[in-house]
């Protein structure tokens, strides 16, 4: 495909919406008929060619829908390259820090130095990282139970997976049918004090949600509360009775 071809199908592709949010078979359905069925194959083989311009619309059903972010997001507007790129490394500090660039890197598949705006160094367990310059006051740590869906931020962001997820969780992972092709960020994890402590998984019914626990060890009374807190939490979300269970 031509540099020009290219820009005349991202075109098309950019006109086709109309203010609309569209499956991907409504839009390649929509370009074909515009421009011709020569790209059918590539507007049907995947949209990473021009999915950077576009943002999710509402799903419909277990698919997704496409939209135009300047029609689509309430107050939407163009930003200086280096100004997005500043405010994402705030946010990213903000939300993971204490962390490194490699984090970063790996987050966003981009070479970032922290200097583009203000850092402030802390030793991290004897390694070096970074926060936001005077965000380096961290609360005192507390008890904690949550049920973490699959690609929950907290496993997604987090790099140094071997702290976060121990042996026996990850023998469980890789057990799991998702965990198997997607690893931690697959499955529906147990946290314990931030650790990973086991999976579990849902299931509706009706009207109620049905949550099956598997721990790698036996929970303490006081655990069990937190997770009994937890399931209501789940249920009230999903407005359904919760329903849960623990095994190992």
């Amino acid at each position: 495909m031509s540099l020009e071809e290219l820009a005349k199908l991202r075109d098309t592709v950019w006109e086709t919406f109309e203010g609309r949010a569209l499956l991907r078979d409504e839009l390649a359905q929509e370009v074909i008929r515009r421009i011709g069925s020569k790209h059918e194959g590539r507007l049907r083989s995947g949209f990473a060619f021009f999915t950077s311009h576009l943002c999710q619309g509402p799903p419909q059903g277990n698919k997704i829908t496409l939209a135009r972010p300047d029609q689509w997001v309430e107050g939407w507007r163009e930003v200086d390259e280096d100004e997005a790129l500043r405010e994402v490394l705030r946010r990213f500090l903000y939300a993971y820090g204490p962390t490194r660039p490699a984090d970063f890197r790996s987050w966003f598949r981009a070479e970032v130095p922290f200097d583009l705006v203000d850092v402030e160094e802390v030793d991290v367990e004897g390694h070096r990282a970074f926060v936001l310059a005077g965000d380096a006051a961290f609360p005192e740590p507390e008890t904690s139970v949550r049920l973490l869906p699959e690609y929950d931020v907290y496993v997604m962001g987090f790099r140094e997976r071997d702290h976060l997820v121990p042996e026996r969780v990850r023998e469980r992972v890789a057990a799991h049918g998702r965990g198997r092709y997607e690893g931690p960020a697959g499955v529906r994890f147990l946290v314990i004090d931030g650790i990973a402590a086991g999976l579990w998984e849902r299931k509706k019914r009706a009207k109620r949600i049905e949550l099956s626990v598997m721990p790698v060890k036996k929970l303490t009374r006081a655990q069990r509360a937190e997770l009994d807190a937890e399931a209501d939490r789940i249920g009230a979300f999903f407005g359904l009775e919760p329903v849960l269970s623990v095994g190992r």
